[in-house]
């Protein structure tokens, strides 16, 4: 769950096979350098790494870092609107832009606002981290003012569960050398992040193990929370922003730039901090990864919920009474 601030096309590699036909993200030649430039430049301003600097220094209003930032991308957005070689990028921009004014300042004064303090008052922990999650999915309305005018559609935007057993290509920071299936790749992933996700947060998080009395009390509200926060953030960090650039950078760049910008969204949330930007850039990725291959985002979507059910139930535990 990030605490602060979740593909597109197949792959253009003659030898990936998927049974239903997609569109290819972008090819690997002929990218446009200073459109790569543009495209990094304004992830990393959009990241958490200006805020991380405020805080260390602890100056400045709380939200003057990201508000100054959602300013930034919107000028930078209206100006590459104006060129007729950076056009492209111009809705790529004002996502990044609604998602560092969504998740860092819109869902923080909603959740301070009073009406909502007073909703809030007397509810037990469950319902009340849900409506703080509740409160992140305002970006999305946000979020929607940038298709106007590209006719996107569910398959563009990943929103389908997807060829589950289609094949997952090998790539060179992964231990296969050969396409495995997804129905294969994926239950895999669920043991290997499900192990290390809780080693990490037993460490950090120094649990009550006490508190697993409360596990069926809190299911409901660990499956809807989970689930709500794996939906936004899929949507968010990588439907939307795979969509926007599409023919703008080669596909496994933009499986990158998305994931280390979800990974560093991370400093702040959990898994937290240095370690934390790691497990998440790395989650990232192969959430992409699997959103480009079964053109869906099945995988995606179960695999990052079940995650959050974890770190749901760790932070339960480790909530002081």
């Amino acid at each position: 769950m990030a605490g602060v601030i979740s593909a597109e096309a197949s792959f253009s590699i003659p030898r990936l096979r998927i049974r239903r036909p997609g569109i290819v993200l972008s090819r690997s030649d002929g990218v446009d350098p200073l459109q790569r430039w543009v495209a990094w430049g304004a992830m990393l301003t959009a990241s958490v790494v200006p805020m991380i600097f405020s805080h260390s220094t602890g100056h400045g209003p709380p939200y003057s870092v990201p508000v100054a930032q959602a300013l930034v991308l919107g000028v930078a957005a209206v100006i590459v609107s104006r060129s007729r070689r950076l056009s492209p990028l111009t809705r790529f921009l004002f996502t990044l832009a609604i998602l560092r004014l969504g998740w860092s300042v819109i869902a923080p004064m909603l959740g301070e606002w009073g009406p909502i303090q007073s909703f809030a008052t007397g509810m037990n922990w469950g319902p009340k981290i849900f409506m703080s999650r509740l409160l992140n999915v305002a970006g999305v309305l946000l979020i929607l003012t940038t298709f106007i005018g590209r006719n996107f559609t569910t398959d563009d935007l990943f929103l389908r569960i997807g060829q589950l057993d289609a094949p997952a290509q090998p790539e060179p920071i992964l231990w296969f050398r050969k396409p495995i299936p997804w129905s294969r790749f994926g239950p895999q992933l669920l043991v290997i992040f499900g192990l290390g996700l809780t080693a990490f947060l037993f460490h950090s998080l120094r649990p009550n193990l006490g508190e697993l009395s409360r596990f069926r009390q809190l299911l409901p509200w660990a499956l809807a929370t989970a689930a709500l926060n794996a939906a936004n953030e899929e949507f968010q960090f990588r439907c939307v922003p795979l969509a926007h650039l599409h023919n703008v950078l080669p596909v496994r760049e933009a499986l990158w730039l998305t994931a280390i910008f979800f990974g560093l969204a991370h400093y702040f949330g959990q898994p937290s901090g240095p370690i934390g930007i790691l497990m998440a850039t790395i989650a990232g990725w192969i959430w992409a990864k699997s959103m480009v291959e079964t053109r869906g985002a099945g995988w995606a979507f179960g695999i990052h919920m079940l995650q959050d059910v974890v770190i749901f139930y760790f932070l339960a535990m480790s909530m002081k009474t």
